[in-house]
């Protein structure tokens, strides 16, 4: 093995694995200073990471680390702190046509940067976006490759059904236009099956059979993108729209009395009929029965109730000698370092048994006999939500108290995991017993405290 395969091996602390399957391993890792990457063991070489790091360009994370060894793929590469698309759509989201638009659009610039290298993603659907604050994010090449011309077909059938291209399982050779296949069936997987709007006719440009058919660039997509205008500026059309039609009659109902004739009220016609019907259902869905509202205003006043469970609070003293340093200025204060079993992050979960929403639940972990190390953290959650670690910590950087709030709700017969990953990178005992106090608040909810033991082997 490489030293730089080594090196990939052995400086990483594995958090958790987020993905693992016949092509490989995909983990969420930290080195020694408690930063925070993607860790990914691809089974085959001649992936195209080494061209990757070499591109500069937003929506692509950045790589900092690749080797090739025994038949293997090794990388480290940015984390993207973000929602997964996949993710979103399994919590039954629907994308708006204007979300989409500028989901499209971003990708067609990352498209056009790898494209211009002659790399090939291969494997574009919801489950390799990320949305970050605004931005949206490509990930995962494990199944990329460089364009190459002189192949009837390609030799490795990758890809998801669904979203990959009639040539990806062996039709002829993919191009840049599998990705535009791709692209399409995942803007169109967004939109839903119920979609039937003015972006139909660019699915259909990408998803032909026949590539020669189809769309040919990221660049002629972008274009024809941009000459899509979004459902949300026809509705801001609309309503200007309306305001004018209605002005306009009030204004000539209102003129003063002349000898002349008076100018007549222009005639509405079916489209005005229907862009006036259009705003008075706006109104009717905007209003608000009076009943109604003093009944939610009762509902807020009830008490409700949430439930509280944990797992994966077993540890196991360290003696990974990776960690020989942290050992010993552990001892230097008392502490003693402690592992987690491979993949098993501590998670606390919140359930929400009652009829209402649980509004912005927060978890305050107290430690007794435990002590941990990390960052604090802010992370983008499903739903439009955000999840923030903070560590009390004392003078020596080791915190006994850790609180997870929840900017966002837990609907009604819903659950949230609160996971210590990320946030926390190391363990450590001072004695025994070891326990966590935990308690949960939230906007709505009445303080509920319970306290677990934890097991040290």
């Amino acid at each position: 093995m490489s030293a730089t395969a080594e090196f990939i091996q052995n400086n990483f602390k594995s958090i958790t694995v987020l993905k693992a399957g016949a092509n490989g391993i995909t983990e969420l890792v930290m080195d020694c200073t408690n930063a925070v990457y993607i860790r990914k063991t691809v089974n085959g070489t001649g992936l195209p990471y080494r061209m990757l790091a070499q591109i500069n360009t937003s929506g692509l994370p950045k790589i900092y680390y690749c080797a090739e060894a025994d038949g293997k793929t090794y990388v480290v590469e940015e984390y993207i702190n973000g929602v997964n698309l996949q993710d979103e759509l399994e919590q039954g989201k629907i994308f708006t046509e204007k979300q989409v638009l500028q989901i499209a659009l971003q990708l067609c610039d990352v498209l056009l940067a790898i494209h211009s290298k002659g790399i090939l993603h291969r494997d574009i659907k919801p489950g390799n976006i990320i949305l970050q604050n605004g931005s949206t994010w490509l990930i995962d090449f494990g199944a990329a490759k460089t364009v190459s011309g002189d192949k009837m077909q390609d030799t490795r059938i990758l890809g998801t059904p669904g979203f990959a291209p009639p040539e990806q399982y062996g039709f002829s050779t993919t191009d840049t236009r599998s990705d535009i296949y791709a692209l399409g069936k995942t803007m169109q997987a967004l939109l839903g099956k119920k979609y039937n709007g003015k972006l139909n006719g660019v699915f259909v440009k990408c998803t032909q059979f026949e590539p020669q058919k189809r769309i040919a660039s990221a660049a002629e997509l972008k274009k024809l993108l941009l000459q899509t205008p979004s459902s949300s500026k026809n509705r801001v059309a609309i309503a200007v729209a309306v305001l004018a039609i209605l002005t306009s009659g009030y204004y000539y109902l209102n003129l003063p009395q002349q000898d002349t004739a008076q100018p007549q009220q222009p005639a509405v016609t079916e489209t005005q009929k229907d862009m006036q019907s259009e705003a008075a259902i706006e109104d009717e869905v905007l209003a608000t029965p009076k009943e109604e509202s003093v009944q939610r205003t009762q509902e807020t006043q009830e008490q409700i109730t949430a439930g509280l469970t944990v797992k994966n609070l077993d540890f196991v003293i360290s003696t990974n000698p990776l960690y020989q340093t942290a050992r010993e200025q552990s001892k230097q204060a008392g502490l003693t370092l402690l592992e987690l079993p491979k993949g098993k992050i501590p998670t606390f979960t919140v359930h929400n048994d009652s009829g209402q929403e649980l509004k912005n639940p927060k978890l305050v972990i107290q430690f007794t006999n435990l002590m941990v190390t990390g960052n604090n953290l802010t992370a983008d959650s499903w739903g439009g939500r955000q999840i923030n670690w903070q560590l009390a910590k004392n003078n020596q950087v080791y915190a006994g108290t850790v609180t997870i709030s929840l900017s966002g709700t837990i609907p009604v017969n819903d659950y949230f995991d609160f996971p210590l990953a990320g946030a926390v990178a190391n363990y450590y005992t001072s004695g025994s017993p070891a326990a966590a106090q935990v308690t949960l608040t939230a906007d709505n909810l009445e303080p509920l405290t319970q306290t677990y033991n934890i097991k040290i082997n």
